[in-house]
């Protein structure tokens, strides 16, 4: 295991195709403050808590160095899984987008998201007025299935959002040079290295035991 980390994070410090160590370059914090860079006006953070509470503190000590920075940091959590759901239920990038250009820019038209609708009683249809989906959805041996593009267009279908629904804000292995289709560079740290060559008698029982 040793090894193969240690081969992983030579393969990094060497730099991708474009020279850049990959790891370095999509840390934001390493942006904050350098050369030829100007900090930005806001940025917007969107997480998801699988990871556990790890992730929380070093995305929350994130947002502490932009704020200190003078950067407007909005952090998000989603507590149900992955930073997906933010962009399905109302909060999405582009819309994030426009308030912010309304914020800071003079002049620009403020952008405000629609309040949704309270309704306090029940309605009095005797039948169903929402959009019909019993053919785009398979119900087999008590189980409900239906196909992403289904799910996508009922989503779309009037919708405002620029892209509802979908990842677009993860710029990591699908739109750049971060690693293979077998290692994802974003996990490889030369501080979990300097851990696992320090222990490595006592990991080493632990992780190559199915070698012997």
């Amino acid at each position: 295991m040793l090894e193969s980390y240690e081969s992983d994070i030579e393969s990094i410090e060497d730099g991708d195709k474009y020279g850049n160590n990959i790891v370095d370059l999509y840390n934001p914090i390493n942006y904050i403050g350098a050369e030829d860079t100007e900090s930005p006006t806001w940025t917007r953070i969107v997480m998801g808590a699988s990871e556990g509470d790890m992730s929380l503190f070093a995305s929350m000590n994130m947002q502490i160095a932009w704020l200190n920075s003078g950067t407007d940091a909005e952090l998000e959590w989603q507590w149900d899984g992955g930073h997906v759901p933010s962009e399905i239920f109302g909060e999405s990038l582009a819309l994030y987008i426009d308030e912010m250009y309304g914020k800071y820019v003079e002049g620009a038209a403020e952008a405000t998201k629609a309040e949704a609708q309270t309704q306090t009683q029940n309605g009095a249809a005797t039948e169903a007025t929402g959009t019909d989906i019993s053919s785009w959805a398979s119900y087999e041996d008590g189980e409900v299935n239906f196909t992403l593009a289904d799910a996508a267009s009922y989503r779309i279908k009037g919708a405002s959002k620029a892209t509802p629904g979908f990842d677009v804000i993860d710029y990591g292995q699908e739109t750049y040079e971060f690693g293979s289709t077998t290692q994802d560079a974003r996990h490889f740290d030369r501080y979990v290295l300097k851990v696992l060559q320090e222990e490595k008698e006592t990991l080493e029982g632990l992780f190559n035991s199915n070698n012997d």
